[in-house]
C-alpha cells in the first residue's frame, strides 16, 4: 500500500509507527511536513526523529504537494485540518482524486467554557469534510470525555471513528531492585494550570506514607505558586522541583520512580504515560487524559476522576501499598503493545477494515487489537 502522511513537522510521538509501517512488506510511506522540527522543541532538547525507510518531504512545493496528494489508490492521512496549513492544503488538493482520505486528530472534548464554541467549529468542519473521509483516527478515544463522543456529536459517523494512540520510541533501561527506603512519586510535564499539579500536591500531602517523596520535573508559570503551596501544606521538604532535562534523563527518572502521575484537567493524550509504561513504571492518570485509554486499573496503573483529590489519593495509596508487579515484565509487555511495530500493524488493519466493502465496513467500531476500551460513563 502507499501511505502519505501530512503533518506540520516530524512528530516524535508519531515517528515510531510511521517508520514501522514503511517496513511492512509491500508498503511505501511518504511523510510530508512543513518543517523538520520547530525551534521550540529543539530548544527543549528533542532530536529530529529517525524516519528509517520513510520518504520524507520537507516544505514541498505546491506542485509536489498536489502530486503526492493525488497519488492513485493511496491512503492519505491528514493530522488535523484546523490550524494546520499543510494538511489542509493537501486535503483540498486531493479532492476529486482516486485516493482514500483519513483524518487523524487528538481528542478535543475539553469540558468548560471553551467546549461549546469548539463543538460549533468542529461541527462546521464535519459538515464540510466528512463526505470526503473514509474514517477518523482519534487519539484519546474512549470514556465519558473521549474523542469518540466529541467527534460523533460533531457529525462524524461513530462507526468510522477509530481509537488510536501517540507512540514513543522505546528507550532500553536496566531494571534492578530499587535500593532506597522510600516511595518516589513522579510528575513530568509543564507547570501550568491545566496540568493540575496542585491537585497532586494536595493528594500527596494526605498520603499515609510520611517517608514518600514527590519529584516534579518541568517548568512553567505555576512553579512559584506550587512551591508556595508545598510550604502551606507542610510538605516542602518532601517535594523536589527539577527543571526540564534531556529525554534520556527523564526516562531514567521514570524508570527509578515507583509511579508516574498525570493529573491533568484535560490532555488530548499525554505521551509521558507511554514513556513510563514502556520502562515498567505504573501510571496514575485522570480520566480526562487521552492516554487513560491504555491504563488497565490494577495491572499497569489506575484512572481517577479528574479534579477529585480524594480519588487521586486512593490511587496513590493503592500503588504505593499494593503494587507488586514485575517491573521488567511490565516494561516488556507495554513496549510491545505500545511500540511502533504493533501500532503500525493495528493501524494498517484498521485502514483495511474501513476500506472493505459493505457490510464489513459498517460494523460498529471495535477496539484495536491489544487496546483496552473503557466503557463510556453517562453524564
Amino acid at each position: 500500500m502507499t501511505y502519505v502522511f501530512w503533518h506540520s513537522y516530524l512528530m516524535f510521538h508519531q515517528a515510531a509507527y510511521i517508520r514501522a509501517l514503511a517496513e511492512l512488506p509491500g508498503n511505501t510511506v511518504h511523510w510530508c511536513v512543513a518543517q523538520d522540527l520547530p525551534a521550540y522543541y529543539r530548544d527543549r532538547g528533542y532530536p529530529v526523529p529517525d524516519t528509517g525507510q520513510v520518504l520524507v518531504h520537507i516544505a514541498p512545493t505546491p506542485a509536489r504537494t498536489a502530486e503526492l496528494a493525488r497519488l492513485p489508490g493511496s491512503v492519505q492521512v491528514f493530522f488535523g485540518l484546523r490550524g494546520f496549513a499543510l494538511p489542509l492544503t493537501a486535503f483540498q488538493a486531493s479532492l476529486g482524486a482516486p485516493v482514500h482520505r483519513f483524518l487523524m486528530t487528538e481528542n478535543r472534548y475539553e469540558p468548560g467554557a471553551r467546549l461549546l464554541p469548539r463543538w460549533l467549529v468542529y461541527t462546521w468542519d464535519a459538515l464540510r469534510y466528512r463526505r470526503h473521509l473514509s474514517g477518523v483516527f482519534c487519539i484519546g478515544h474512549s470514556g465519558r470525555y473521549g474523542g469518540a463522543r466529541f467527534f460523533a456529536a460533531c457529525g462524524y459517523p461513530r462507526e468510522r471513528i477509530v481509537p488510536f494512540v501517540h507512540v514513543v520510541g522505546g528507550t532500553p533501561v536496566r531494571h534492578a531492585p530499587l535500593q532506597r527506603g522510600h516511595k518516589e512519586i513522579l510528575y513530568v510535564g509543564q507547570l501550568i494550570p491545566r496540568k493540575r499539579v496542585d491537585l497532586l500536591l494536595r493528594a500527596f500531602s494526605q498520603l499515609d506514607l510520611p517517608t514518600a517523596r514527590l519529584r516534579i520535573i518541568g517548568k512553567g508559570e505555576e512553579e512559584p505558586h506550587l512551591q508556595q503551596l508545598t510550604h502551606r501544606l507542610g510538605i516542602a521538604e518532601r517535594v523536589g522541583f527539577s527543571p526540564g532535562m534531556p529525554n534520556a534523563g527523564i526516562v531514567a527518572a521514570m524508570a527509578a520512580a515507583d509511579v508516574l502521575v498525570l493529573p491533568s484537567r484535560f490532555d488530548g493524550w499525554g505521551a509521558v504515560v507511554n514513556e513510563a509504561l514502556m520502562v515498567g513504571t505504573p501510571v496514575i492518570c485522570s480520566d480526562r487524559c487521552g492516554a487513560s485509554d491504555v491504563i488497565e486499573n490494577g495491572r499497569n496503573g489506575h484512572v481517577f476522576e479528574a479534579g477529585n483529590a480524594h480519588a487521586l489519593l486512593e490511587c496513590l495509596h493503592r500503588v504505593c501499598h499494593d503494587f507488586r508487579g514485575d517491573r521488567a515484565a511490565l516494561a516488556s509487555t507495554e513496549s510491545t503493545r505500545l511500540g511502533g511495530p504493533a501500532v503500525a500493524a493495528r493501524f494498517q488493519q484498521s485502514v483495511l477494515r474501513l476500506l472493505a466493502p459493505s457490510p464489513a465496513a459498517t460494523r460498529p467500531t471495535a477496539p484495536m487489537d491489544g487496546m483496552p476500551h473503557r466503557r463510556e460513563q453517562q453524564p
